[in-house]
């Protein structure tokens, strides 16, 4: 029973560094410091183009199962949700990229950063713990409406190029709360039939942002965004005697909780500390070095990869002979088809980074 104890207790300490380093990411400073200036990037002026969102998959009692996320086989299951999300809220089928829009809002020198702050201004706090939200109306809330509704969004290498820790990043905190605000809406009007549609809309904007896998933060925010729609929905389902979709919505509410444990999991293998741009980055020892590389060229999980990548460029750097010679092996390897380019890119950057450089830039 002590260890037993001892093992729940390692595993809160885990996610409350892994909560602790996304507050310090969404409210402290910029999440990367670049290793040279950001370019400004064109506004975005194109109008979401329609689209259609199909119904949700029907739900069938007989067919859902609780996913055993502690079960010995789940340690090779991607971080991702077991549960068919279709049966609470499928993508929509517009065709533009909604990272097109989103990018718009980014740090520094987003072409509406400035709209964006002034919204943020114009939160008020939500009930029940939902955080600060935007008003029902909010013109900006209304604006986000279409791109919800798109089928892809995508950053790299559509808006920026992956740099390592320098990796620019859309302006997470007016994602989260974009979806946190139509989930309030749905609170205010539970008996209305837009209520559902907004938590199906925080479901997919959810969906959208970790559609990609390429940044451990933009996941978590998804995740978030998915957490809070499902939790609401399955309110919603509980008001109005809908068992199947209040099950369905219980379901994916129990799986949030696992996959944040796991990305800390995860974070913690390859010695990062979330959210610090590297500074956590343990002194290479053999057996690190050795995991490491087997995270960067195996882990189902694209985010992973990415992350461990960053890491050979610290082992490349202050390992010894014999694990710099494994970190550039490694780095090399991932180079060749039919290696990702998103991997490909990042080990280009772990390949020629100057990390006493990129040290110095990160004090």
């Amino acid at each position: 029973m002590k260890n037993a104890r001892t093992l729940v207790l390692a595993a809160l300490t885990v996610v409350l560094v892994l909560a602790g380093g996304l507050a310090w990411r969404l409210y402290g400073r910029p999440a990367a410091t670049p290793a040279h200036p950001v370019a400004a990037l064109p506004r975005f002026t194109a109008a979401a183009p329609p689209a259609r969102v199909p119904a949700p998959k029907p739900v069938v009692l007989a067919e859902l199962r609780p996913p055993c996320w502690g079960c010995p086989e789940a340690e090779k299951w991607p971080v991702q949700f077991r549960t068919d999300l279709d049966l609470l809220a499928p993508l929509g089928d517009g065709a533009t990229n909604a990272a097109l829009w989103l990018k718009d809002f980014a740090r520094p020198v987003g072409s509406r950063l400035a709209e964006a702050e002034a919204a943020m201004k114009r939160r008020v706090e939500g009930r029940d713990g939902v955080g600060l939200v935007l008003p029902p109306e909010d013109p900006l809330l209304r604006e986000a409406e279409s791109w919800a509704d798109q089928s892809t969004m995508r950053f790299y290498p559509h808006v920026w190029a992956l740099e390592g820790f320098s990796t620019p990043i859309p302006n997470l905190l007016v994602a989260l709360s974009f979806a946190r605000s139509w989930v309030e809406r749905a609170r205010l009007h539970p008996d209305s039939p837009e209520a559902l549609e907004d938590c199906r809309r925080a479901l997919r904007w959810g969906r959208l942002l970790r559609q990609e896998d390429v940044t451990v933060i933009q996941d978590l925010i998804g995740l978030a965004c998915i957490r809070v729609g499902a939790d609401e929905m399955y309110d919603l389902a509980r008001r109005r005697g809908d068992q199947p979709l209040m099950l369905a919505a219980a379901i994916v509410v129990g799986e949030h909780a696992p996959q944040r444990l796991r990305t800390a999991q995860s974070l913690t293998r390859v010695g990062l500390a979330p959210g610090d741009m590297g500074r956590g980055a343990l002194e290479p020892n053999d057996k690190l070095v050795d995991e490491v590389i087997g995270i960067a060229r195996n882990d189902p999980d694209r985010r992973f990869r990415l992350e461990a990548i960053t890491q050979l460029a610290f082992a490349r750097s202050k390992g010894s002979r014999e694990q710099k010679n494994k970190a550039e092996n490694a780095l090399d390897s991932l180079l060749s088809p039919p290696r990702s380019e998103a991997d490909a890119a990042q080990a280009r950057w772990a390949r020629r980074v100057d990390v006493r450089e990129l040290s110095r830039s990160l004090e």
